[in-house]
């Protein structure tokens, strides 16, 4: 097996292997950019992804110039990585001095890093970008047709991990958020049914006179249940929270009805 081949193949089942142990985005992001680097070398390469609101950060970088190239796309809003990043098609430019008139406020500023030549790839699942990887390099041709190809393989590997953690844990955030929300509904029925207990009232009476009293407290429906399955709340101040113009004691009180 050829050298180049041997490498890409232990790349690929090492970002395989770090993806099954579910590692924080950015750790994957700097294993995968570190990786390239040694391989793409004297390249620099950088990986942006987006955030909720769509807008991309870089999230990791194997040196300085590599993060300034990046940091000067996002300041100017206009370069390759952002081009690859809204079609979700590659981008290479084999000589940036001549694409002035492409992206003007962008080269203007990225002279000083020294780069001339970038190939860019998307993140992408389901033709749909959610970041981008890219390899830099200080002269024209010294990025291989070989490097290319490699780093199209590996930013497709990565996109299908990465969208995968990202699937994984908006799944997490669905479940915890219902069971909380289950939780709390578990709460304000028993506090419903211990108060209307209390006061011999309805358990929908009980339950206006909660709500009633968390709207003038300010405070939430669950942590005044919970008070109230505690018998901490004053019959009084949640009889009174109804009233136009009356305010509940300041704080829990400790009643005993």
């Amino acid at each position: 097996m050829a050298q180049a081949d041997l490498w890409l193949t232990t790349t690929m089942v090492e970002l395989a292997e770090a993806a099954d142990a579910r590692p924080a985005e950015a750790d994957y992001a700097t294993m995968l950019v570190t990786r390239l680097s040694e391989r793409f070398t004297p390249a620099q390469c950088g990986l942006l992804v987006s955030g909720r609101s769509g807008e991309l950060t870089l999230m990791a970088a194997s040196g300085r110039a590599a993060s300034r190239l990046a940091e000067i796309q996002l300041e100017s809003r206009e370069g390759p990585c952002l081009d690859c990043y809204l079609t979700a098609l590659p981008v290479l430019v084999e000589d940036l001095t001549a694409a002035s008139e492409t992206w003007p406020g962008f080269l203007a500023a990225a002279r000083g890093t020294g780069f001339t030549m970038i190939a860019v790839m998307p993140l992408r699942r389901r033709d749909r970008s959610f970041g981008v990887i890219f390899a830099a390099t200080a002269g024209r041709g010294l990025l291989a047709r070989d490097h290319l190809s490699e780093l199209s393989i590996l930013a497709r590997i990565a996109s299908i991990a990465m969208a995968q953690q990202r699937e994984l844990r908006r799944s997490l955030l669905a479940t915890e958020q219902l069971q909380r929300a289950l939780d709390s509904r578990v709460v304000i029925e028993q506090a419903k049914g211990a108060l209307a207990a209390r006061l011999n009232i309805a358990p929908d009476r009980a339950f206006d006179l909660l709500r009633g009293y968390a709207r003038r407290t300010n405070r939430t429906l669950t942590e005044i249940a919970g008070q109230a399955i505690r018998n901490q709340l004053s019959p009084l101040d949640l009889m009174a929270s109804l009233l136009p113009g009356r305010r509940p004691a300041a704080g829990p009180s400790r009643h005993q009805s």
